[in-house]
């Protein structure tokens, strides 16, 4: 894997490998939420939703198109890899619900899961770095943030319908999809290399922008709570299935 790459001035070399490092897993996660709002135009009957699921893939799209274009700027290069262990992982349990034309689970793991990490990750990224850099990470999880709070609408309705059955289809997925979120963002690589960030995982080295990965992790994964409370689930419940997962 190729590990050298010219860096701009100002900051030190770190920062900027770095940087590099997180602009290759931020596009790489929108074009796999990209995929995954194309995909659901396979399982959806309503026109209007199939329309609405196209939007938010071309919205999708236009992030990864927005972060490739600040990087370049930048000279930084960006490592795309939609096979890489953890993306690849998430991607197939999307897929696997997609395969049984499960709507719901499909809305749960990329409206409220992914989501989820990417509104407070990119906050958190924006409010660290300064500058053009920061503010397109702010701009894209106030864009991405508006897609949590339909999606919540959506399911919250899912609920009432059939609350027991909904509720262990949100645990399911939950154990599917969520274990491998969390091990993408926990503190050690219990499943290897990611296969993304270009030299050892960005994890390791987010303290050359003022970053911390279990800060990062606990913030997201409070959003997700947080976002499992307004569709309905019960709190004790969700607390209990976040503190299972893997750190």
């Amino acid at each position: 894997m190729e590990t050298q790459q010219k860096v701009p001035g100002t900051q030190s070399t770190e920062y900027w490998l770095a940087v590099a490092d997180i602009f290759s897993q931020a596009v790489t996660g929108e074009l796999i939420g990209m995929a995954n709002f194309a995909s659901l135009t396979d399982i959806i009957q309503d026109t209007e939703e199939m329309i609405e699921a196209v939007e938010h893939a071309y919205s999708e799209r236009g992030h990864a198109i927005g972060f490739l274009a600040m990087a370049r700027k930048y000279e930084l290069k960006v490592n795309i890899n939609l096979q890489g262990t953890y993306w690849k992982g998430i991607r197939e349990s999307f897929l696997r619900w997609a395969g049984k034309k499960d709507y719901a689970a499909c809305i749960l793991i990329q409206e409220i899961m992914l989501e989820s990490f990417a509104v407070s990750m990119y906050q958190e990224v924006g409010q660290a770095m300064n500058g053009e850099i920061g503010e397109l990470f702010l701009q894209i999880s106030q864009e991405e943030e508006s897609h949590l709070h339909h999606s919540i609408e959506f399911l919250r309705v899912a609920l009432e319908q059939d609350p027991k059955g909904f509720e262990q289809k949100v645990y399911e997925v939950h154990q599917d999809c969520m274990t491998i979120l969390s091990e993408l963002a926990g503190k050690s690589d219990a499943r290897g290399h990611c296969g993304v960030c270009y030299g050892d995982c960005v994890k390791h080295s987010l303290h050359h922008v003022g970053l911390d990965i279990v800060s990062l992790r606990g913030h997201a994964l409070n959003l997700y709570m947080k976002s499992l409370d307004k569709i309905g689930i019960p709190g004790e419940k969700s607390l209990q299935w976040i503190a299972s997962l893997p750190v």
